[in-house]
């Protein structure tokens, strides 16, 4: 068996370690993909460099009840952070060469204040040598401590922020901040959400605002909920209306915090019909694999794009000769104002020169290029 791991060592580490890079053959970047909450086991296949897992619906706003699920590991592991993703490929080889590994810690976060989910590997082999690394969460077989109230409560907790598309802040017990949406960090006009992630409430008061930082305390040392409508004074001195809910919630004697969730008074926003009824054509591609990800109801008009045209070919194989292409990611890169001039092939035959805005977003996960055109 020692000889037989030794072999099959380096196939491991390349079927876990392909997780830093986005594959060039990945269809659909939107795909199934580990999301760390609710995680029942995941198995990963070394020679088949992928992995099958399975997670709990009820960790999910819809709760929304999946099957089987599985992906290349690449894939299936690109929403984790790379220290996540190190321990995984740690644990997997370890499972692999000792036969198991673990408990590992995975998605508690910068400093693990609230406990992530320990991961336990078994190496498993099926007939003719192939071999699997079978992982599951679990506290270890000795383990006694009390304090592990929930396997995963911070990749449960983060999950529910990150996938709510309304202003989401969760402050620890102790008064610091652990996750927040993106909804917050764009109502609270936050750059980068590592200058509050992480640090206490208390000392960011000029980049969160004294409104929000008061609430926050004050639920703290109440220890009680609190529900309104209220202007909150913003760092740039301006200010939001929101109606909101400072939830304050504890487990155990050690876990707990304020989860502060609100959402703007003129009520919730339907932007992907804002995004319909635009009149410039608008056009969103997925830059690791230049699939055209959605299109508004101008640009299929302007265009002539079919459905089956924007799902079976990259937009360099139907509107862009790929130099136009390149040209356009570039200026986004470069967060270039000026729209540039580029010759788009539309799909009735004709070609004309059309200035487009090229701007990008989402630059933490998969990069999408929107291109906007401009009369």
């Amino acid at each position: 068996m020692s000889t037989q791991v030794a072999q099959r060592r380096e196939p491991a580490e390349t079927a876990v370690s392909d997780t830093a890079k986005s594959p060039q053959d990945e269809k659909d970047t939107l795909g199934p993909a580990l999301h760390l909450a609710g995680l029942q086991f995941f198995i990963a296949d070394i020679s088949r460099k992928s992995i099958l897992w399975n997670e709990s619906g009820s960790q999910s706003f819809n709760s929304e009840i999946k099957d089987l699920q599985e992906a290349q590991s690449a894939q299936a592991l690109r929403l984790l952070t790379p220290e996540d993703r190190k321990t995984i490929l740690r644990l997997v080889q370890g499972a692999i060469k000792d036969g198991k590994a673990g408990p590992y810690d995975v998605g508690g976060g910068a400093d693990h204040r609230i406990p992530g989910v320990p991961l336990m590997a078994y190496r498993y082999e099926l007939e003719g040598g192939r071999l699997l690394a079978i992982c599951f969460p679990s506290l270890g077989e000795d383990d006694a401590n009390p304090g592990n109230i929930v396997l995963g409560l911070a990749p449960i907790l983060q999950h529910f922020v990150a996938s709510s598309n309304r202003i989401v802040l969760l402050v620890d017990n102790f008064g610091y901040v652990r996750f927040a949406s993106a909804g917050f960090l764009q109502s609270f006009q936050i750059p980068d959400a590592k200058l509050i992630l992480g640090r206490n409430i208390a000392h960011i008061q000029k980049r969160v605002g004294r409104s929000i930082v008061s609430l926050a305390l004050t639920a703290l040392a109440r220890r009680q909920s609190a529900t309104g409508r209220a202007k909150f004074l913003l760092a740039s001195s301006d200010n939001v209306e929101l109606t909101y809910d400072a939830m304050y919630f504890r487990f155990g004697s050690s876990v707990g915090g304020v989860l502060f969730s609100a959402g703007h008074a003129a009520g919730d926003v339907d932007y992907a019909q804002v995004f319909d009824i635009c009149g410039a054509p608008i056009i969103v591609v997925n830059t690791s694999n230049r699939m055209i990800v959605a299109a508004n109801k101008s640009a299929h008009k302007a265009y002539h794009l079919t459905q089956d045209s924007i799902d079976q070919n990259p937009i360099t194989e139907t509107l862009l000769h790929p130099r136009s292409y390149v040209t356009l990611l570039e200026a986004a890169q470069k967060n270039v104002e000026v729209p540039q001039s580029v010759v788009v092939n539309s799909l009735n035959g004709q070609s004309k020169k059309k200035r487009l805005k090229a701007t990008l977003i989402d630059a933490d996960r998969t990069p999408k290029l929107i291109l906007e055109a401009r009369s």
